[in-house]
């Protein structure tokens, strides 16, 4: 099965960069913004190096406009940039510092983001409770859908790593905490695939095959924010496909299989494992 990967690589900060868009700024930060936006299209291309360059272009810009003009978001941008970069504790003191100078009204989501980039700081710093309790606030917290299926993944991410190292009985507990928090995102927002997706992943490791099968197919046919998604959702609908081959009666897997190939028909897929983009 397919662990979820790193949401650096995988969620894209598009949506976000829409909120930073449409605020007025000063020609560094403008630059940062389109710097770090052109960065992120690069990065889900598989464009690395000059996703890298774009992002240190960014920071530069950022920075360049905390000195000239220091303001929350401007730090924000500049700790969001650092992030790309992997510099974890320059990362945390920009995010800090963007606490350190407030928000102004009808800033919320730039706080939010801040906090966001704050919790993977700490996590890759190895404070993985203090992560995931910044995670679980903006899940509950937060009105902005970009912000929560970021936390989201996180969460589920971290949470993941973490129940899988404990004991059967106490990782049932963990997993199905786990799947009540992805229900109640699913409950507010049943059309987000990503939420669908995040649940097959958590159903796979509860050995709960079949739901984590209609959960990847949910998750394929509301539609997928990246690519790289896509395909890891694909994989986990082909591990089902092929723990279900293993594990039902004849009877029982010739109903199955009826049903599978009605939607690998409707996917254009070649075969029960072989999605058409693994043919390009």
């Amino acid at each position: 099965m397919n662990k979820i990967r790193s949401s650096s690589k995988h969620l894209s900060f598009i949506l976000l960069l829409i909120l930073f868009l449409v605020e007025s700024c000063t020609s560094h930060l403008q630059q940062a913004k389109d710097l770090y936006a052109r960065g992120t299209e690069q990065a889900r291309y598989y464009q690395t190096e000059t996703a890298q360059a774009c992002f240190k272009k960014a920071r530069l810009e950022a920075e360049l406009e905390t000195k000239k003009q220091p303001s929350s978001q401007a730090y924000t941008l500049k700790g969001m940039a650092e992030v790309k970069l992997e510099l974890w504790d320059k990362a945390k003191e920009s995010f800090l510092q963007a606490f350190s100078y407030g928000f102004e009204s009808g800033e919320e989501w730039s706080r939010q983001l801040s906090l966001f980039g704050l919790a993977i700081s700490f996590q890759e710093m190895g404070l993985n409770n203090s992560a995931l309790n910044i995670y679980y606030y903006l899940i509950k917290q937060s009105k902005y859908s970009p912000i929560i299926q970021l936390a989201a993944h996180k969460y589920t991410e971290l949470s993941l790593s973490q129940t899988l190292e404990k004991l059967e009985d106490e990782r049932e507990k963990l997993l199905d905490s786990l799947l009540k928090t992805l229900d109640s995102l699913i409950s507010k927002d049943l059309g987000c695939g990503f939420y669908h997706y995040l649940s097959s992943q958590v159903l796979g490791h509860r050995q709960d095959v079949y739901k984590s099968f209609e959960a990847a197919v949910m998750a394929r046919e509301l539609g997928l924010p990246t690519v790289e998604i896509l395909r890891d959702n694909d994989n986990q609908i082909i591990y089902c496909y092929k723990k279900l081959k293993s594990s039902l009666s004849s009877s029982e897997f010739e109903e199955f299989f009826s049903l599978y190939q009605q939607w690998i028909k409707k996917w254009n897929w070649r075969g029960p494992d072989t999605p058409d983009w693994k043919l390009r």
